[in-house]
């Protein structure tokens, strides 16, 4: 194993693993179980803020279509909208600290972090039978990967992960885009801020696109390679 790592070179084994990615979540549940990891962080980004902002966290439920809930208590208004506001921004910047621990070699500290999001969600938060499942597996594949050791698995798990977040982190904003312009009653976290802002939700939706549109822009120059080092 550790002699094919040899043979190939970075962007090689980065773009293989998007290719696998985008395999993985195209298969029927197979897919919906491994974006869910996306869901994972963006409702751990609104239950991050409620937290740093004096608040409390209720529950997070994680739902086998790949959407989620955070249930939070804030002081006041303003901070209610700060927790709203913070799950796209938080998953997308979420990717780029994956992919900048995977450019350095540091999947292992990437697991660590994975392992222990997904026990702390399992042991505070998360109560919902399908959330709790999803995290006993993915608990369970975390500590195998680990367990067996092997650095060509640990890479490609550890960055097929980073880029389904990564990939999903920015779909889910153009959908949440969409429905704050198409259909403003309907579109989740904007609907909320608009309605504690009084804000019209579309203006929100550009707000919250145009941010992640330009973290994920930055996270494509700063760490994907350029594609002719594939032939080197």
């Amino acid at each position: 194993m550790k002699a094919v790592m040899l043979q190939l070179n970075e962007a090689q084994v980065f773009y293989a693993t998007l290719l696998l990615a985008v395999i993985l979540i195209r298969i029927p549940l197979i897919g919906v179980y491994f974006r869910t990891v996306n869901t994972l962080f963006h409702e751990n980004g609104h239950a991050l803020a409620a937290i740093l902002l004096s608040g409390e966290v209720n529950r997070i439920e994680l739902k086998n279509d790949t959407s989620g809930t955070a249930l939070t208590k804030t002081p006041s208004g303003s901070r209610a909208m700060l927790v709203a506001f913070s799950g796209y921004p938080f998953a997308i910047l979420c990717a780029a600290l994956f992919f900048w621990l995977s450019g350095r070699g540091y999947e292992k500290t990437g697991l660590l972090i994975l392992i222990s999001l997904a026990l702390i969600n399992l042991t505070l938060f998360v109560r919902n039978t399908y959330g709790i499942v999803w995290l006993l597996t993915f608990s369970g594949i975390i500590l195998l990967v680990n367990w067996l050791s092997e650095p060509v698995l640990t890479k490609i798990f550890f960055l097929c992960i980073s880029q389904i977040v990564f990939a999903e982190a920015i779909f889910s904003t153009l959908v949440v885009f969409y429905l704050g312009l198409a259909k403003p009653k309907k579109a989740g976290d904007i609907t909320i801020l608009a309605r504690l802002s009084h804000i019209p939700a579309a203006i929100w939706a550009i707000l919250i696109t145009g941010i992640v549109a330009g973290i994920a822009w930055f996270t494509f120059l700063r760490f994907f390679p350029a594609p002719a080092q594939l032939f080197p």
